[in-house]
């Protein structure tokens, strides 16, 4: 059976079927982090720190088979990876205040304007022009995210929306960084799977460090239940997640994977309303359903699903 065949939707489902699953789940494991958070009861730099060294130790083994297999990781890779990783260090403080103070829903919906700053960085460093679907769809997506973030009424058990929203949004941006800089790590180094990801971790540990000292200090009082919640914070919500992505994501097409991460907001939004027990008002629903249907569009998902109808 031909790889065309298989492209075509032929009788081997297995080979397709299975990164489709990979990316499904690594895009719910990354919606629940949020929740591991909430119910870990930790601050948002202890939940940060905790989060990313806990992830390197987990990571450590593979990618020390890695380099055992492709050799050395090359210095430009590393140096993309490490910076791009700073700016993930400051993004999970962010995103975990943002948690803290807005919920779990909001702040996922909010991260994603990722999907804007990646292919802006893209096209601001040489690469293709976003097309004019694109230019047209980013201030619905910034309206969205207005609306989400609670500009016309928000939940009103959230700590402090404003703050929230604002975090969000900020720690969106700093993981479209990241997600160029492991692109680009990716491109110079394309043997490697784990390697940018932990490269990428450590760094973005320092960071997470740094912001512990700088606002006050890390706290590891959390109890034998919040530890649990912090490692599986760091096994599902990173090391798991990132990796499951790098090795299924080749493996689909790009349109396809950017529908199925759409899973990721869903998934923060259900789980923050039968779990952490969020209640977001009607704007916050259109705002980040709003939200989540630009992520679609941009991502390619009427362009999968017409190839889905012809064949």
């Amino acid at each position: 059976m031909s790889a065309e065949d298989v492209r075509a939707g032929g009788p081997p489902l297995a080979p397709k079927a299975l990164p489709m699953l990979g990316i499904i789940l690594a895009a719910v494991l990354l919606g629940s982090a949020g929740l591991f958070v909430i119910l870990a009861e930790a601050t948002a730099p202890t939940a940060a720190f905790l989060r990313c060294w806990i992830a390197v130790i987990v990571l450590a083994p593979l990618a020390v088979l890695e380099l055992r297999r492709h050799g050395r990781f090359p210095p430009k890779a590393i140096l993309i990876a490490a910076v791009s990783g700073a700016a993930l260090g400051i993004d999970y403080v962010l995103w975990a205040q943002s948690v803290l103070d807005a919920g779990l829903g909001v702040s996922t919906v909010l991260i994603s304007v990722q999907v804007i700053v990646f292919p802006a960085l893209v096209w601001a460093f040489g690469g293709s022009r976003p097309g004019w679907l694109f230019i047209c769809c980013v201030p619905i997506m910034i309206i969205g995210m207005l609306l989400t973030g609670g500009v016309f009424g928000a939940d009103e058990t959230a700590a402090n929306p404003t703050r929230g929203a604002i975090f969000g949004v900020l720690s969106g941006v700093l993981y479209g960084v990241y997600i160029f800089g492991i692109h680009h790590s990716r491109k110079v180094a394309g043997d490697f799977v784990v390697a940018p990801v932990q490269v990428g971790t450590i760094a973005a540990g320092v960071m997470t460090a740094v912001a512990g000292l700088t606002l006050g200090g890390l706290d590891f009082d959390l109890g034998w239940a919040g530890w649990g919640w912090m490692v599986a914070l760091a096994v599902c919500g990173q090391a798991l997640s990132w990796v499951l992505l790098s090795i299924s994501s080749p493996l689909v097409p790009v349109p396809m994977t950017a529908a199925l991460m759409l899973l990721q907001p869903l998934s923060a939004v259900v789980l923050g309303s039968l779990i952490a027990g969020e209640r977001l008002q009607a704007g916050q629903w259109i705002g980040a359903v709003l939200v989540a249907l630009i992520v679609w569009i941009v991502g390619g998902g009427p362009e999968a699903l017409t190839r889905r109808r012809r064949r």
